[in-house]
């Protein structure tokens, strides 16, 4: 490592206007003190971990680090069934919707919600990465070992092995191959020798062995470093982020302030498509907006206008949300999760009620809002960010049937999120069901209304 070129950097980038120099001191001494294994694919919640560091300041001051020449800024893909990192971009740009794993030989598509991780790692100039792409295997593939070997170095396993066929691959060289097990049982050890070639193959491809126990050396006359680990030939299910390790994924990134201000143009290539398995899309729009121009002219009005936004902007990113765009007087946000999305529904519209305090009727702002939970798809809209997809479309009629002082929220978001049954308790708010037509979407759709309704109204 570059020691003086880190600590350089490091210093630079504590200066810099926004930058929380005790989050990135923290940075500096828990790469001083990690190792290159932990320091090739760094995840944020090790660090906020090791360091009793709040996990968004963390990634906040990872990102400033890869903006001060610190950090390269990695999105890994990852396999959903053996959580391999398929593939690695440092710009989003170059982003694919369809990821193809060599380990599992499939393709599938690159959730960014799910299956797209960001990490980070030191500069190249800092310091050169040592190995290849890598990741441990998860526990639901059920490896029976797992070991690593240094160049010119062997290691040895020994297992008891049933009848059945299995795989032994290294995540680092992607050399794989196929073991069978099959024949009578036999209580003799029996001694297995593999080798790890230059580049990504093992000098045996397959082998043949009876039950019983089996000794399985591998030699590394090949890369810098190589590992080997064995498991039955069969794909488990889908992973799910509950059986992995804490991970920032791709889509809470771009929910960050910070990214959107320092990386607000890495976006997609125009024609690319990535899947999101779930987001919560809100839309807001101001009731008599029309009517307050006329009667206030469009100067005034359009100062009001802006201040809407300030109020909505604010109670949508401190609830961890974030503005895709604006339509006219009309917001369109996604959230993480729908309890976020409602709170920060719920703290504009209190936000509302006191900047209309004391105003005139003709100067006051009314907000309707519609919230709906679903799949969608990111793309690239006019060099930016943005959804495109049935989700989008659905959370857009509903807040076109909603009413002033109201939050409509879809049957997905009503029937998962527990806050809305403390709404309910609470009494203080009133919730009604609808079922209602909404434009494009077919059948009747039950909405469900949030209503706050301040004195006065």
């Amino acid at each position: 490592m570059n020691y003086q070129l880190f600590q350089s950097r490091i210093e630079q980038v504590k200066q810099q206007p926004g930058v929380n120099a005790t989050v990135i001191d923290s940075l500096y001494k828990w790469i001083l003190k990690s190792d290159a294994g932990q320091r090739h694919r760094i995840n944020p919640h090790q660090i906020a971990r090791d360091c009793f560091m709040d996990l968004s300041l963390t990634v906040t001051g990872c990102l400033q680090a890869v903006k001060g020449g610190i950090f390269d800024l990695n999105w890994d893909v990852r396999c959903p069934h053996c959580d391999m990192v398929c593939d690695e971009h440092h710009d989003l740009s170059q982003a694919s919707g369809l990821g193809k794993c060599p380990m599992c030989e499939i393709e599938f598509e690159s959730d960014f919600a799910q299956r797209v991780e960001v990490t980070f790692s030191l500069a190249a100039d800092i310091e050169k990465p040592i190995t290849n792409a890598s990741c441990a295997p998860p526990s639901a593939l059920k490896a029976k070992f797992e070991m690593a070997v240094p160049s010119g170095e062997s290691n040895y396993a020994i297992d008891y092995l049933n009848p059945g066929k299995y795989r032994y691959c290294c995540a680092i060289t992607l050399a794989k191959g196929i073991m069978v097990v099959e024949g009578e049982p036999t209580d003799k050890i029996q001694e297995v020798q593999l080798t790890q070639l230059p580049g990504s193959e093992f000098d045996k491809k397959q082998i043949t062995c009876a039950p019983g126990k089996i000794k399985i050396e591998l030699t590394n006359s090949g890369d810098s470093l190589a590992g080997l680990y064995l498991h039955e030939d069969e794909l488990p299910n889908q992973l799910t982020p509950e059986q992995l390790p804490p991970r920032v994924s791709g889509l809470q990134i771009i929910h960050l302030p910070v990214y959107k201000r320092l990386f607000g143009d890495q976006v997609l290539s125009q024609r690319e498509r990535i899947k999101i398995s779930s987001v919560t899309v809100m839309f807001t729009d101001i009731t008599g907006s029309t009517s307050m121009y006329e009667k206030l002219g469009d100067a005034k009005a359009y100062n009001i206008v802006r201040d809407h936004f300030e109020i909505l902007f604010g109670a949508i990113e401190q609830q961890g949300g974030t503005v895709l765009k604006t339509i006219g007087d009309a917001v369109m946000a996604s959230f993480i999760s729908s309890e976020a999305a409602i709170k920060a529904a719920i703290n504009a519209l209190v936000d509302f009620r006191d900047y209309n305090q004391n105003r005139p009727e003709e100067e006051q702002v009314k907000i309707k809002i519609g919230i709906h939970r679903g799949s969608t798809v990111l793309v690239n809209l006019n060099n930016r960010l943005d959804y495109f997809g049935s989700t989008v479309n659905k959370a857009a009629r509903i807040q076109g049937v909603s009413q002033s002082w109201e939050i409509s929220l879809s049957e997905e978001v009503y029937h998962a999120e527990m806050l809305v049954t403390a709404l309910k308790s609470s009494g203080q708010w009133e919730v009604t069901k609808h079922e209602v037509d909404l434009k494009g979407i077919e059948g009747k759709q039950e909405v469900y209304s949030l209503g706050f309704y301040p004195r006065g109204y």
